[in-house]
C-alpha cells in the first residue's frame, strides 16, 4: 500500500488499479509468432524436418525394442527348465539313498519339471521337453538312477535343451 494517495479500486476486478497494467500493454505482446513476410516454404521445411526426425527417432526405438535378447513366456520357461536341470548336476549311477543325495538335486529336478510343464501348457512345441524331464524326475524320485528309461529322458532332455 502506498502512502499519501488513496486507492482506487478496478470496477470489476476489485483490485488496486496501479497493480493492473494497462490493456495496452497487455495487447502489445514483445514475442513474434510468425513474421508475414517469412515465407511459407521455410517453415514448411522446419516442419518436415521435425516429422522426419520424430519418425526416425521413433523407428530406431522400435528396431532397438524388437532387437532385444529379452525372451519371454514359454521359451523362457523352457531355458529356464534345461538350466534347473543342468544345475542339478551330474546324478549318481545306480540305486541310491537320500543321504547320499547331494543337496538341491531333487529341488532343481523338480524345479525344471515343472518349469518344462508350464511351458508345454503354453506351448505345444515344449511338450516332448516336458515328457523328457518328466522321466527324469520320476527316476530321481524313486533314487534309482541305474533305470534305462530315466537314464534315456535324461540324455534326450539335455539334447532338446541344446536345441532351445
Amino acid at each position: 500500500m502506498l502512502l499519501g494517495r488513496a486507492a482506487v479500486r478496478h470496477p470489476r476486478m476489485g483490485a488496486d488499479q496501479r497493480l493492473v497494467p494497462p490493456a495496452r500493454l497487455v495487447l502489445e505482446c514483445p514475442m513474434r509468432i510468425s513474421d508475414p513476410g517469412e515465407p511459407v516454404a521455410a517453415r514448411r521445411r522446419l516442419v518436415l524436418a521435425s516429422v522426419a526426425g520424430f519418425a526416425l527417432g521413433a523407428g530406431l526405438i522400435g528396431v532397438l525394442w524388437a532387437s532385444s535378447t529379452a525372451v519371454s513366456g514359454p521359451t523362457a520357461d523352457a531355458r529356464a527348465a534345461c538350466d534347473a536341470l543342468s544345475r542339478a548336476g551330474p546324478l549318481p549311477e545306480g540305486r541310491i539313498g537320500r543321504g547320499t543325495l547331494e543337496p538341491g538335486v531333487l529341488q532343481h529336478i523338480m524345479a525344471a519339471d515343472q518349469l518344462a510343464s508350464a511351458a508345454a501348457e503354453v506351448s505345444s512345441a515344449y511338450d516332448d521337453l516336458a515328457d523328457r524331464i518328466d522321466g527324469v524326475r520320476r527316476m530321481a524320485l524313486s533314487l534309482n538312477f541305474a533305470d534305462p528309461n530315466g537314464r534315456r529322458d535324461l540324455a534326450d532332455a539335455r539334447e532338446l535343451c541344446d536345441t532351445i
